[in-house]
């Protein structure tokens, strides 16, 4: 039976092969903190989950996690940090889109809806992109 650890262990993975020298994240976590040690910086957290009946053997969860995509305003500029907001969304929309079970884990992932901000990361002022990530889940009913 795959749980919501489950869940969030797959997601971990998955940004941790786009986060590197030379790839799409310098950093990842997955708690939100405003310590970030390099930029472009991604974080997510569980943020929702419901559960429907699906059948008299399963029931079918969502396990919703929120995705802050960040990027500093101080060698950047904000047009600029927007500009790599939008490619670090696209890359990780399409890695997400690629494997749409996370490795067997979930039956079905999709981004949801998404908000552009701005956020103090301590020392730098950072542009942010949060977008939802709903995780489907067929789940045994056992007695």
């Amino acid at each position: 039976m795959t749980t919501i650890a489950d869940v969030r262990s797959a997601i971990k993975s998955k940004l941790d092969n786009l986060t590197g020298d030379g790839k799409v994240f310098v950093q990842d976590s997955n708690i939100f903190t405003t310590k970030a040690t390099g930029f472009p910086f991604v974080m997510f957290e569980p943020s929702n989950m419901s559960s429907i009946y699906e059948d008299t053997t399963y029931n079918y969860r969502t396990y919703t996690f929120q995705i802050v995509i960040v990027q500093e305003m101080t060698v950047a500029s904000r047009s600029d940090a927007m500009d790599i907001l939008l490619k670090c969304f696209e890359q990780m929309t399409i890695a997400f889109d690629k494997d749409r079970t996370l490795w067997g884990v979930v039956q079905h992932v999709e981004a949801t809806n998404g908000e552009f901000g701005e956020i103090d990361m301590e020392k730098w002022p950072a542009l942010y992109l949060s977008s939802n990530l709903a995780c489907k889940v067929l789940v045994p009913i056992t007695n």
